[in-house]
Order: structure tokens, then sequence, then C-alpha cells
């Protein structure tokens, strides 16, 4: 399976999906970036992609008569990959610039799509043996910075009203917060400070499936945000959706983040 990564900019990638049937897929993409745009500034900016792509040599023939445009195979079943999957595992980071990785399935094949600020867009074929060291390297997730805990609780279970409050900014002063031990609220505290220096924002990574009328539910979600003395954890360990939610905030090594990472995404495989 070839390895080959090809960089698009957003305005290429929207033209290669339109002109693969995926014009609903373009205008959401683009329109996200640019809003509403006259039909001219559009025809503008495909023009400009249409030559750029060309220059690249991502376009093998143009045939303007019949309105045929010609890809190399890989890139054709790159997009068409990107079109029809309809099952991915998608994570989101803020913390440096805007980035979104999302690795989506179809046919037990994989496609790798990482957006750098909405503007550049990097595609290659992946395995799930590749993924474990492709989230740890996303999220930023060093030893360095992610071993040797000082405090002396690492994992605390809350209710989701506690979480609630918790991340609305308010600090607790309520008999749920009274029930949790010094150590755990030692540990809830030092998460505060993490989440607050951090602009009171976590990095994310779901699995997200698309059904019919393209409604899209995520399956799973957890939350990552790497610290000065691990990477903090924090997903609802309640599997049962009916059930109410079981909040685990966590301090975790690099090691242990790893495996947490690697075991999410293998979900996908």
């Amino acid at each position: 399976m070839s390895k080959h990564t090809y960089i698009f900019s957003l305005e290429e990638l929207g033209y290669a999906l339109a002109v693969h049937q995926g014009e609903e897929m373009a205008a959401g993409l683009m329109k996200a970036y640019y809003g509403d745009l006259s039909e001219d500034r559009w025809e503008l900016l495909f023009q400009a992609a249409t030559h750029s792509l060309m220059s690249k040599g991502f376009i093998e023939s143009i045939d303007e008569e019949n309105g045929e445009v010609r890809f190399p195979s890989e890139i054709t079943q790159m997009i068409q990959h990107l079109l029809y999957s309809n099952y991915m595992l998608r994570g989101i980071t803020d913390r440096n610039s805007n980035k979104v990785l999302t690795i989506h399935e179809l046919q037990q094949r994989y496609l790798y799509h990482l957006s750098d600020n909405h503007t550049l867009h990097f595609l290659t074929w992946t395995a799930p043996a590749d993924w474990e060291e492709e989230l740890v390297r996303f999220y930023g997730v060093e030893p360095s910075k992610a071993e040797g805990t000082t405090l002396s609780e690492s994992k605390v279970v809350i209710t989701e009203e506690l979480w609630n409050q918790l991340t609305s900014g308010e600090f607790p002063a309520s008999p749920l917060h009274d029930e949790l031990s010094s150590d755990q609220q030692q540990l809830i505290a030092k998460w505060q400070q993490d989440f607050q220096n951090n602009a009171r924002t976590m990095d994310n990574l779901s699995t997200i499936r698309i059904g019919s009328g393209n409604q899209t539910a995520i399956e799973d979600i957890l939350f990552v945000l790497p610290a000065n003395e691990g990477v903090w954890i924090v997903r609802n360990q309640e599997a049962d959706r009916n059930e109410e939610p079981q909040i685990c905030i966590e301090l975790q090594s690099f090691s242990a983040c790893r495996k947490t990472l690697g075991s999410f995404a293998a979900t996908l495989a």
C-alpha cells in the first residue's frame, strides 16, 4: 500500500471533492472557512485550484468539451474514501494551532486526513499499527512532561452534575464536593488549574458514525490535556448510555496515556 502523502489546500480539496460528485461535502468544507460567497467568487477559487492542482501533477488531464477531469487513480480512491466512509476516528486540538486528525474507515481500509488550521489537508493511507504513535505525536504527549506525578491521588470519578459545575467555572461548595476525600479534592483542584491555564479547553478524541440522512453520532469520546505532571484523561466510564454518566478524571503517565489512546483508537479497526 502506498504511503505517499498528498497535500491539498482547502480550495484544491474542495474542487477535487466537487469533481467526484461530492458537491455537498465540498460546499460544507468551503463554507465553514469562507462563509457565504457569490457564485463568481466560488468560480474564481475553483479556477485557481484547478491551475494549482495541475502544476502539482494532481490532475492528469482536463477535457473541457466534455467537462471531464482526470485525477491519478490513488487520489481518486482517496477522495471516494472521504465521500463514502461513514465510520471514523477524530482527534481535535487547539493548543498550538487548530488541527483535526480524522482516520476514515471504509471496507477495512483506512485513510489518514489531517487538517491544519482548515487551510492545509494531508491525505495518506494508514494502518492500525500506526495509530498509537500518530496520536501521541498529534496531542504532543512527551515523556518529560508526563512522568513522576507528586499527587497522592491520580483518579477520581464524579457525577455529571459536579462535572458541569467544574467546567462552568464554579468551585463547588456542595455536598457533592464534600463527599470527596481531601486527596481527590486536591486532584480536582490541580485539574482545574491546568484546565484554566489552557483557556478552559481540552483536546478530544472520538469515534463517529454517520447514519442515514447524514446524521452524525458520536459513539465514544475522551478528553486529553497534557500538563506538567502528566496527561489528563477525562471520559465517561459508564458504558450504558441510559444510566447516569460517571465522569472519570485521571492524571496518567506518558506510557499509560499512550496505551489509553491506542486502545481507544483500536475500536475503529
